[in-house]
């Protein structure tokens, strides 16, 4: 068994996972006090009681409203308004010293605005995770956009194709490899953006259980809770990047 072949490379990670594990195990106590870092048996204790209890699934179903809602429409908008800034130029500089001002806010600041406003629900955070997918969508959408081959624009033009022809039939499918580079790279800052505001601002979400756990001094909970954490983040963006093969066409 080798490392190139999938079951070895299977293999080997799971071992060094374990070492990992057993070295931890062993150093809690000993050499480093459990207080600060916990144990793996006692974070897992931690999850199963979770599971147990069911708790553990209106949390992370609660995150995963919050990140999809949000994702969804901030990448909508995000696509929507890049293709038409992109399309339109001048619009685009009259816009983007706003634009950019906008970008470089940091969102989580605006959250106690959005909860003044919006209040301590999921509206306040979804609002927040938009702030943060719209602007990474829109500047990849635009950068699709401007990459398309004016050459081509100019002679579909010349051979009468009206405007709505050539954004469907040449910006769109040119520009669509930047949308999913977007869209990917949104994903990873919704899920922390929605953590964010779980743990700031919230009652459920995983969010709530890190700061609920901290709150308590318990560290196993929060090292569980980031435990969940991790695989819901690995598993959404291992769901993406499948899609995005699907998608992709084969090459050579």
């Amino acid at each position: 068994m080798t490392l190139q072949r999938p079951a070895g490379l299977l293999t080997a990670r799971i071992l060094i996972f374990a070492a990992l594990l057993l070295v931890w195990q062993l150093a809690s106590g000993p050499l480093i006090p459990k207080f600060w870092i916990s144990d793996p048996v006692a974070i897992g204790g931690a999850l199963w009681a979770w599971v147990a209890d069911g708790s553990i699934w209106q949390h992370i179903g609660a995150t995963l409203l919050t990140m999809a809602l949000g994702y969804g429409l901030g990448g909508l908008l995000g696509i929507a308004l890049g293709f038409a800034l992109g399309s339109f130029p001048r619009a685009l500089d009259v816009v983007s010293p706003v634009l950019t001002g906008l970008f470089c806010l940091p969102k989580v600041a605006l959250l106690p605005l959005f909860v003044i406003f919006l209040g301590l629900g999921i509206a306040s955070k979804v609002v927040l995770v938009i702030s943060v997918v719209v602007f990474l969508t829109l500047y990849s959408t635009i950068d699709g956009v401007r990459d398309v081959d004016p050459d081509l624009i100019n002679s579909l033009r010349l051979m009468g194709a009206t405007r709505v022809e050539i954004l469907t039939k040449v910006v769109i499918p040119s520009a669509l490899p930047w949308v999913y580079t977007g869209l990917r790279v949104a994903v990873s800052y919704a899920l922390t953006t929605t953590v964010v505001g779980e743990l700031l601002s919230s009652n459920k979400g995983i969010g709530f259980l890190i700061e609920s756990s901290a709150n308590r001094f318990n560290s196993a909970a929060v090292f569980a809770a980031v435990t969940v954490l991790v695989v819901v983040s690995v598993t959404i963006t291992e769901l993406l990047i499948a899609l995005e093969n699907r998608r992709s066409p084969n090459t050579a």
